[in-house]
């Protein structure tokens, strides 16, 4: 172990133009490479930040697999400036800490150790809170399924209790994140002493994700056999068994201190954040949820996190309520750029909106009085249709305008008429289809966009359904209907716009895509195409369903 003292005048002209509450001291000293020892013997190590000249405070404790420099490094020093403790540990297997990373299924025990070996030193005063984004995140709902007593306060930005849910949380392998995290944990175990972390460069695995089979992007990517992706990529059912080791979702409710939930509108994670806000919600646990424009990675996500943990930290300390001053709820208004609290999720209130899909590309909230027949295409995984945008772990495409993805022979659109009024949509988003294939093995992709008045689709929300047989059973016609779940929103369709809705059935390599032969997503190999048609009219409607405001329901 070491003890450095951390230079703070950086820090202090970094904390006023980040817009953070104002410091007790400059002086920070840092404990580096304290050793924690687990059940099985095995050591993992941590840094401890805390402020010179102050009295001990609350513990923070954040478990990363990235480090415990750089970044965070920047924020426990932010946090001890505050007058807290912070305990930065990397998990096991990263970063000089011993045994075998194995991701998200090795945080339960080994975090719950590492709250028992807190209380234990001399320097505890009383009070742990944790506090981290992402992988941090989960590491938090991984403690608190078996020691929920035993914190007093999370702070959880971009995050999610079960990351099966992201995984195959609607059946398709999310390929180009899970390669593309794999790619950037490879980076920093093969750093030499004294190496800094440097980001992978965006589009490196662009000719990777081409391959087949799936089970061997590992070895053509990094050159070796990569343990987790192996494992990910042979338990492609939701529903196996294996996956039950990285479900902490049993502690959302169980853990009775306050949580605090920072999510974005194009966060990977967003649909499965809420899911678990929406049960600490109705089981009256205490739970703040903001919503903002940010993407996964965004700095402005990491930002908000930061500033919360600060405020909900020192107020809690103090025997206060998180938050005295805001709804349980606050979301930025996409498209109006405009931030609004509410009491819950979804906002009371909200009503359905129904635009129903119709020959000639049209969609319209007037149902259909009869058969309008249909609208086919060929989907041929040989030629992918691509991920044009949407959330993504490592970052995401700038561009929004979805004009290529829709002129392309493996798309479908439907567009409303041009709006006479402004529509507030906030709430889930889904899309109704009845559609026959001749695949039972296949995918469904629907992307919503809003057409502005010089005729851009740019992308707001979109969702992904792989079907199997019998999931779900057809009719005697060959007919299934199947329930796209789009990411949520909160967004302002202006007067004069238009909705744009384009249904294809793959969004690749962000989704792996289905070959459509029913072979394991390891080995499969072999490429089938799949005719698509989409029934339209009474019989067999097809629907973008939407929740909106009252006022902006008219059409």
């Amino acid at each position: 172990m070491s003890n450095t003292m951390v230079a703070g005048v950086g820090r202090w002209l970094a904390g006023k133009a980040l817009r953070l509450p104002a410091r007790k001291t400059g002086r920070v000293s840092v404990e580096k490479n304290v050793p924690v020892r687990m059940r099985d013997g095995v050591e993992l190590l941590a840094d401890r930040y805390y402020a010179e000249g102050l009295p001990p405070g609350p513990v923070v404790l954040m478990r990363s697999p990235y480090g415990r420099g750089a970044l965070f490094g920047v924020m426990a020093a932010f946090m001890a400036e505050r007058g807290l403790q912070v305990l930065a540990q990397s998990v096991r297997g990263t970063a000089g800490s011993g045994g075998k990373f194995d991701p998200m299924r090795q945080e339960r025990a080994d975090g719950a150790d590492t709250l028992d070996w807190v209380r234990a030193q001399s320097w505890y005063t009383g009070k742990i809170f944790t506090f981290g984004p992402s992988y941090l995140g989960n590491t938090q709902w991984a403690m608190a399924s078996v020691s929920a007593d035993s914190m007093d306060g999370l702070v959880l930005p971009m995050t999610l209790s079960n990351f099966r849910d992201e995984f195959l949380g609607f059946g398709a392998f999310t390929q180009g994140g899970m390669l593309e995290w794999t790619q950037l944990i490879q980076s920093m175990m093969d750093m030499g002493p004294g190496q800094r972390m440097q980001r992978p460069k965006a589009g490196a695995l662009d000719p990777v994700h081409t391959h087949l089979p799936v089970g061997a992007l590992d070895e053509v990517a990094f050159g070796k056999t990569v343990s987790w992706w192996q494992d990910w990529v042979h338990h492609d059912d939701p529903q196996d068994p294996w996956w039950q080791a990285l479900d902490y979702s049993d502690a959302v409710t169980a853990v009775a201190a306050p949580a605090v939930m920072i999510a974005g509108w194009q966060d990977v994670f967003l649909p499965f954040q809420l899911k678990d806000y929406a049960a600490r919600q109705a089981a009256g646990r205490e739970v703040w949820l903001t919503i903002g424009p940010w993407s996964h990675s965004a700095p402005g996500g990491m930002l908000e996190g930061l500033r919360q943990a600060m405020g909900v930290f020192a107020r809690l300390a103090a025997g206060q309520p998180a938050f005295a001053d805001r709804g349980r709820v606050r979301l930025f208004l996409q498209g109006a750029a405009e931030w609004r609290d509410y009491p819950s999720w979804p906002p009371p209130g909200v009503q359905p909106l129904q635009f129903h899909l119709r020959s000639g590309g049209h969609m319209d909230l007037s149902g259909a009085t009869g058969d309008e027949g249909g609208v086919s295409y060929v989907y041929d995984p040989a030629e992918p249709t691509p991920a044009v945008h949407g959330p993504r772990v490592m970052g995401m495409a700038k561009v929004r305008n979805m004009a290529g993805l829709e002129k392309r022979a493996d798309t479908v659109t439907f567009t409303s008429a041009a709006l006479d009024h402004d529509i507030d949509v906030i709430g889930a988003v889904s899309v109704e289809l009845s559609v026959r294939s001749d695949r039972e093995h296949t995918d469904f992709y629907a992307c919503l966009c809003d057409v502005d008045k010089k005729g851009r689709p740019m992308q707001v929300v979109d969702g992904i359904i792989r079907l199997k047989p019998g999931q779900p059973d057809a009719d005697s016609s060959g007919v299934r209907r199947i329930s796209i779940a789009c990411w949520p929103t909160a967004y302002r369709f202006r007067r004069g716009h238009r909705l744009r809705l384009i249904i294809a059935s793959g969004a690749h390599p962000r989704y792996a895509r289905n070959p459509g032969t029913g072979d394991p997503l390891a080995t499969a190999t072999e490429l089938l195409s799949a005719h698509q048609e989409i029934l339209l009219g009474s019989v067999h409607g097809s629907s973008l369903n939407l929740q909106a405001l009252p006022d902006s329901r008219k059409a």
